[in-house]
């Protein structure tokens, strides 16, 4: 049976407390493990952002090493969130799976990672031209909520293109409408923007309103 090391990872200690998100990365690394016959020996939780860096991440690829485990992580951004980061991690000559692309390579993650930052870069941009044209407009930002709701935007945008691979997963199952995709996302319990409750087929039309936006602007 192959043995490996799971690796969870959430950015602010709110989310670790509340344990939403790391609940969220555990049991789809179980459900993946269980499916495919691995056994996990061992898990390492990390409440930091990637740019206060990354010691459990460490301590896991040296525990791979040590043990010929294979590290797996729930999804590509809990590993990093650029291409360099994630590059060294590929290069590090530990055998590493991402449950909501198990398929993928190491040419494939890299791929994949670099597509992710040019989105995130495309989000920020944005966000900048939104903030930019509110200024022209005489908004105040900061005033009634109006930067809050910009943030909260950008962080609605974010959370749609980390769920665009189990979207695009679905969409070649032919799993396409919105109540079935509903469907899918509760019975995979994978947690909705809110970190709580259960998806509805509006917040679903939602997301996949957002997803769509964040993969065609410019």
């Amino acid at each position: 049976m192959k043995q490996v090391i799971a690796y969870y990872r959430v950015s602010t200690h709110r989310q670790g407390k509340s344990g939403l998100g790391l609940e969220a990365q555990q049991m789809a690394v179980q459900n993946y493990c269980k499916l495919s016959g691995y056994e996990v020996i061992h898990e390492i939780m990390e409440v930091k952002s990637t740019r206060k860096g990354r010691f459990g991440l460490l301590q896991a690829l040296e525990m791979c090493r040590e043990t010929n485990a294979m590290l797996v992580v729930a999804r590509l951004d809990r590993l990093g969130r650029d291409v360099e980061q994630i590059a060294g991690i590929v290069k590090s000559n530990v055998e590493i799976v991402v449950t909501d692309n198990p398929h993928a390579n190491r040419f494939t993650i890299h791929i994949l990672a670099a597509v992710a930052e040019d989105q995130r870069q495309r989000i920020s941009e944005n966000t900048k031209e939104a903030l930019c044209a509110a200024k022209r407009r005489g908004v105040i930002l900061g005033k009634n909520g109006t930067m809050l709701a910009i943030a909260n935007k950008k962080a609605a945008q974010e959370f749609a293109l980390q769920l665009s691979p189990v979207i695009t997963r679905l969409k070649n199952k032919g799993i396409t409408s919105v109540r079935a995709v509903c469907r899918e996302l509760n019975k995979r319990h994978i947690p909705t923007f809110r970190g709580e409750g259960r998806w509805h087929p509006s917040t679903v039309g939602i997301l996949m309103n957002r997803l769509k936006y964040t993969m065609t602007s410019p």
